[in-house]
């Protein structure tokens, strides 16, 4: 009988040594259940990355690009000054640009006078306005040529710098920057209108609880709403980048991939982050749910002393 109580409790101990080391709690281990958790949180994390080794990868690659990834072309003297000399001749042209600008403003006040009321309806005045607009065509034939020149000389003034320079990265980053603040100031203002109407209803004093799931449904589906139109603008807004430094079809298609990727990496991070918190504050309410007023357990509690009474 010695000798077996010795072997369980050597047994008992090897066991309690082996789960320790492998993060397993064995019943009447003496384990606390916060390392058995920590092994538990350590085991899925593990199995969720080996399943999800490619995904997660691309997602770190992206969050890479767009936060810490510095440009593959540096800028260097000679290129600075080659650009600096294209983009000269822009300035060349603002004096054009300015000359077309006042005669189309004189036209412009013109045709704000001719066009009186029921303008069209007199054979006189549609003559005039028509005139005015002859007169007008050449100037804004003028025009669009300068802009195109322009657009032109800005596009081999970049070229010289490229796409995958500080500038070109700098300005993508910044095109996605921007429509995520945009995005972001258009759904704090759907929140505030919708938590403004969810004041108005007449049980948010009886159901706490209930009014805490739709503040959290409101915040979560406005933030996901403004993550998702903000990836599609730029989706589009950064082909307009890629085309204004004209570069080669591949670089130009390797860079929109890049851009995407890191776009969508992004989002997906600011994503979960967003629903992580909510889910989290939905189960925080939920375990504390019974220290709040709820409609349907006062109404049950009327029941119960109505059939007492």
């Amino acid at each position: 009988a010695t000798a077996r109580c010795c072997r369980e409790s050597s047994g008992g101990h090897w066991r309690r040594e082996s789960a320790a080391m492998s993060g397993r709690v064995v019943p009447g281990s003496g384990q606390g259940q916060g390392q058995g958790g920590r092994g538990v949180a350590t085991w899925s994390a593990s199995r969720v990355v080996k399943r999800f080794k490619v995904p997660l990868a691309l997602w770190a690659l992206g969050i890479f690009c767009m936060l810490f990834a510095p440009a593959p072309v540096k800028i260097t003297a000679e290129m600075e000054a080659r650009y600096q000399s294209k983009m000269d001749r822009v300035m060349e042209m603002t004096g054009d640009f300015t000359q077309v600008g006042k005669q189309l403003e004189q036209f412009d006040a013109e045709l704000y006078k001719a066009k009186k009321f029921g303008w069209w309806f007199r054979s006189e005045d549609r003559k005039a306005v028509n005139e005015i607009k002859e007169r007008m065509a050449p100037y804004e034939k003028e025009l669009g040529a300068l802009e195109r020149e322009r657009t032109k000389l800005e596009a081999e003034a970049r070229n010289e710098l490229g796409l995958w320079s500080e500038a070109g990265i700098r300005e993508a980053r910044d095109v996605f920057w921007s429509t995520y603040s945009r995005g972001k100031r258009q759904a704090q203002v759907g929140m505030m209108w919708d938590l403004v109407w969810e004041l108005f209803r007449s049980d948010n004093y009886e159901d706490s609880v209930n009014f805490f799931f739709r503040i959290l449904w409101i915040i979560v589906s406005n933030a996901v709403l403004f993550l998702i139109t903000s990836s599609l603008v730029f989706v589009f807004k950064v082909v307009a980048v890629i085309r204004s430094f004209q570069p080669s079809l591949l670089s130009g298609l390797l860079f929109y991939a890049l851009a995407l990727l890191a776009a969508f990496s992004t989002v997906a991070g600011i994503l979960s982050l967003v629903v992580g918190a909510a889910v989290g504050t939905g189960v925080v309410i939920s375990k504390n749910a019974r220290y709040l007023p709820q409609s349907n357990r006062r109404r049950q509690q009327r029941f119960v002393r109505h059939h007492q009474d």
